[in-house]
């Protein structure tokens, strides 16, 4: 039976009324005491972006605004319209800033803008509506209805018995983790808790350190945040344990200022996520970027008196925008493609395909399938992929920096660059299954 459909028939009652956003009443932001700098984190830090890595927890709503947001995400219309549920006891909505005024008006009030900017020290604007409040729950329940039914307005301090391996939880050995070593599809991210956490066992988030260790930091309290330089950062969350209710709320963000590069990118959310409504909403925000990049640069010409200086700067700015545009087409995978190779390889290969890679690296025989593969090109002779790898290949001969959804470095040539490692670069992890699988390396792997 559709969960939705089950959902519909559940008695709500009458749905409460959503609050006005009053920035007076809703709001209590207290600067983060503590900010992490990518230098003391050893992390190499570019022009391009803020030297802050990530705060520590700071207030951002009052106790009514805490209230007022929950009221507004567990309308009818919001859980209907919203709710998925990747597994049992695991509740996501997305999307609820179009069905809700008041997390529309809290994440897009000027006031909110000035507060996440300044602790991350970069002005910022959100990087597209879809992207306003994801909110990630954690409740009892096998259903959507099931789960729904047990969420209220009052955040919940109630707290669940704890086994041994609970307590000894330990989220860098753990592979249960929310979401594991990565890095997030946009350069900013605030991270906003809606329930109590007193009791509560993870929900820390962990930096990984220029020397391979990690930075912990805490959790969010009830109505505080943390900022996150995400997209340049290789971070992880750890699972809740010992709460009944663990809600987040996250909102996405790139630099408004000009000039700066944007690694954004939507690998992550393109199993899930509506693409009628994403990919307008990802070449809108895109094109708007490059509009504002010509503005930029045709009002900093006028100011520039030297010829030789100002052909080179058009010749960088051209180069860059063809590369940004193209980024942003090969994101646009067909829908339909995506769900063909999901289907066939499953989720978890997709989102695990970097640790797929690697581990098929160091197999005996992948050199041999791999290098006949791109010699050969069976897979999709036509494919403009296969310029891309040239044209990477090329840059890291060259030893220029290269951007990647792994954050942007210097490679070397001490090892041979496939196909696999350019569609990974870009994020394109549904088209490196297909390579992969046709290449044989997929077989290979299976086997083991």
């Amino acid at each position: 039976m559709n969960p939705l459909n089950l959902l519909k028939r559940w008695s709500w009652g009458s749905s409460p009324e959503e609050d006005v956003f009053d920035p007076k009443v809703h709001l209590n932001y207290v600067p983060p005491i503590k900010k992490f700098t990518m230098e003391e984190l050893l992390l190499d830090s570019s022009t391009t972006t803020s030297p802050i890595a990530g705060t520590v927890p700071f207030p951002l709503l009052s106790a009514e605004g805490v209230r007022a947001y929950r009221r507004a995400l567990f309308q009818k219309e919001v859980i209907e319209n919203c709710a998925s549920s990747p597994f049992p006891g695991t509740l996501v909505l997305r999307d609820a800033v179009k069905k809700s005024k008041f997390i529309n008006d809290f994440w897009t009030h000027p006031d909110t803008m000035r507060f996440v900017s300044e602790a991350i020290g970069v002005p910022l604007e959100v990087v597209m509506p879809t992207e306003i409040g994801h909110t990630n729950i954690q409740v009892q329940g096998t259903t959507i209805a099931e789960m729904a039914s047990n969420l209220r307005v009052e955040p919940t301090a109630e707290t669940l018995e704890l086994s041994p391996e609970d307590r000894a939880y330990d989220p860098l050995t753990d592979k249960s983790s929310i979401i594991p070593w990565h890095y997030d599809s946009y350069p900013y991210v605030c991270v906003l808790m809606l329930s109590e956490t007193d009791g509560m066992i993870g929900g820390e988030t962990y930096i990984k350190k220029g020397n391979g260790e990690a930075q912990k930091v805490e959790g969010p309290q009830l109505g505080h945040a943390v900022m996150l330089q995400g997209g340049e950062v290789c971070h992880l969350a750890a699972r809740a344990k010992g709460v009944k209710e663990r809600i987040s709320t996250i909102t996405s963000y790139r630099s408004k200022m000009p000039n700066v590069y944007d690694s954004s990118y939507i690998t992550n959310v393109r199993p899930y996520a509506d693409t009628a409504s994403l990919y307008p909403e990802w070449a809108q925000y895109r094109l708007r970027k490059l509009r504002d990049e010509l503005t930029y640069f045709l009002d900093e010409a006028d100011k520039e008196c030297d010829p030789a200086q100002e052909r080179k700067d058009i010749h960088s700015l051209i180069d860059q925008q063809i590369d940004y545009l193209r980024r942003t087409s090969r994101q646009m995978v067909d829908p339909e493609y995506t769900q063909h190779i999901l289907s066939k390889y499953g989720k978890p290969a997709y989102y695990d395909a970097p640790r797929i890679w690697k581990v098929v690296r160091n197999l005996p025989d992948f050199e041999l399938l791999a290098s006949v593969a791109d010699a050969e090109r069976r897979w999709k002779p036509e494919s403009p992929y296969w310029m891309d790898l040239q044209k990477s290949i090329e840059t890291i001969k060259f030893g220029k920096p290269v951007q990647s959804v792994l954050g942007t470095a210097v490679l070397n040539m001490s090892s041979r660059y496939y196909m696999g490692d350019e569609l990974l670069r870009q994020g394109l992890n549904e088209v490196f299954l297909d390579w992969f699988g046709d290449s044989g390396l997929w077989e290979m792997y299976c086997k083991i």
